[in-house]
């Protein structure tokens, strides 16, 4: 027995009021549980819909709760977006991006050296990293809502860790540790050019990897 439109509204609706404001999840959950009405019902007609409903709840409590789907589901988005990030970065240290990369990392270290304090060419380098990633904050910003609907892929992809965190804070937090070591020794001044650069990839792959989740969002949902 196949529900009506205005019941599976009424389903849709019910899952939102459970605190899932993730429109993809909202529009999974509610197909899960209106495929469980509806082979409930099957089974036995004289059930009312709110009786149906209630037996098909009862299949999401404890581990299979809504809240707790969405709890895996970040884990499992995070797990990905982290290593089709990796595998991006990689593909830039293989033949021929690497040549680029290379230059890139020479040509930032030979300047470095001209520096008569290097340490301050390093803070520059990441301070100017956090400026970089504003477009990218931008779009995710202007991307939180597509036609009044949130994605979790899209808030998986906040780009505030990256501007924040990761990398670029670590350079900065090891360069005011040692400052003095950069300074004086260029091993050390060339090993922050290094994570500089690598904070460079994590950057682009991350903006590349934003656009990518977007495009493919408006695109499997139909939205502008």
């Amino acid at each position: 027995m196949q529900l009506t439109a205005e019941q599976i509204k009424y389903v849709s609706d019910y899952i939102e009021s459970k605190d899932i404001n993730w429109y993809e999840l909202q529009v999974e959950l509610t197909d899960h549980m209106v495929s469980s009405m509806e082979e409930i019902w099957e089974k036995d007609p004289e059930l009312t819909f709110h009786q149906v409903k209630k037996y098909a709840e009862n299949k999401f409590t404890g581990d299979s709760s809504f809240k707790s789907i969405e709890k895996k589901r970040k884990k499992v988005l995070r797990k990905e977006y982290n290593s089709e990030q990796w595998k991006m970065i990689a593909a830039y240290l293989k033949f021929p991006k690497i040549i680029s990369g290379i230059l890139l990392l020479a040509l930032t270290f030979k300047i470095s050296l001209y520096f008569e304090e290097p340490r301050k060419c390093v803070a520059v380098l990441f301070l100017f990293l956090l400026f970089a990633a504003i477009p990218m904050l931008y779009t995710y910003l202007k991307s939180r809502k597509i036609d009044g609907n949130r994605f979790l892929e899209i808030e998986m992809i906040n780009p505030i860790p990256i501007i924040f965190g990761g990398f670029i804070n670590l350079g900065l937090s090891l360069g005011n540790v040692f400052k003095e070591e950069i300074d004086e020794y260029p091993l050390v001044l060339f090993l922050f050019c290094c994570l500089w650069a690598l904070a460079v990839l994590c950057l682009i792959t991350g903006i590349q990897l934003q656009n990518k989740t977007i495009k493919r969002i408006k695109k499997q949902y139909q939205l502008s």
